[in-house]
């Protein structure tokens, strides 16, 4: 009886032995597919795409920043051209029909041309565009030279009323400048022409085309209506 419990506690303590092992040896094969799926190569790419992401991250930060440092530059550079006319000149208290250029943005501009529309048709020069809707500039121009060669002592052109013009092309208006494009006083000589000048006043259109200091450049209706191109033409 001795010998068989001897043998039969001998099998109980050799089959916990053996379940001992087994468990063993089922740990030891997890940990060692454990680690061999995570292995060094892995471990690199982990590492790799963790630099690509916060490389990523940071040139879209650099980006936003530098987007919003450009929009300031422009923003503070930025000119804003329109055209201004009236028909009196309240400093001289007087009758003046005037066509002023405005700088109302917050950087100078560089004016390359001011073009002037008449009835579909476009012009250069201001006194092409008075002798298609109003009278020939040309002729009166002659009336007032022949009175000025019968009267030297008299400044004929100031005093009976001739059109003052100022030259537009490339000029460089600063913020909240202003330049008088055309100026053409009344006076008891030129009533029938300054009428008509005044009547037709608000149907000449203008189309400025200018540049920022930065190079960016713009085309203006003078009314209000800008419109960012690449160049001007």
């Amino acid at each position: 009886m001795d010998n068989q419990q001897q043998d039969a506690s001998c099998s109980t303590v050799k089959s916990e032995q053996d379940s001992n092992v087994e468990e063993q040896t089922k740990t030891t094969q997890q940990n060692t597919q454990r680690n061999g799926w995570f292995t060094n190569e892995r471990l690199n790419l982990f590492l790799a795409l963790c630099a690509i992401i916060i490389s990523a991250a940071s040139f879209y930060a650099t980006y936003l920043q530098a987007s919003a440092a450009e929009r300031q530059v422009k923003a503070a550079t930025w000119p804003w051209l329109e055209v201004m006319t009236g028909n009196f000149n309240e400093e001289k208290n007087q009758s003046e029909i005037t066509f002023v250029l405005t700088n109302s943005g917050s950087g100078p501009a560089i004016v390359k041309y001011v073009k002037y529309h008449y009835n579909d048709q476009s012009y250069l020069d201001i006194y092409k565009v008075i002798s298609a809707c109003c009278f020939d500039t040309q002729a009166y121009e002659t009336q007032l030279q022949t009175l000025q060669d019968n009267s030297p002592d008299i400044n004929i052109f100031e005093a009976f009323g001739w059109i003052m013009t100022s030259a537009s092309d490339n000029r460089l208006l600063a913020s909240g400048s202003k330049l008088k494009l055309f100026g053409f006083k009344q006076t008891g000589f030129n009533e029938t022409q300054w009428d008509k000048v005044n009547k037709q006043r608000n149907s000449i259109k203008t189309e400025i085309c200018y540049c920022s200091l930065l190079e960016q450049c713009y085309l203006s209706d003078g009314r209000g209506d800008v419109k960012e191109i690449q160049q001007c033409e």
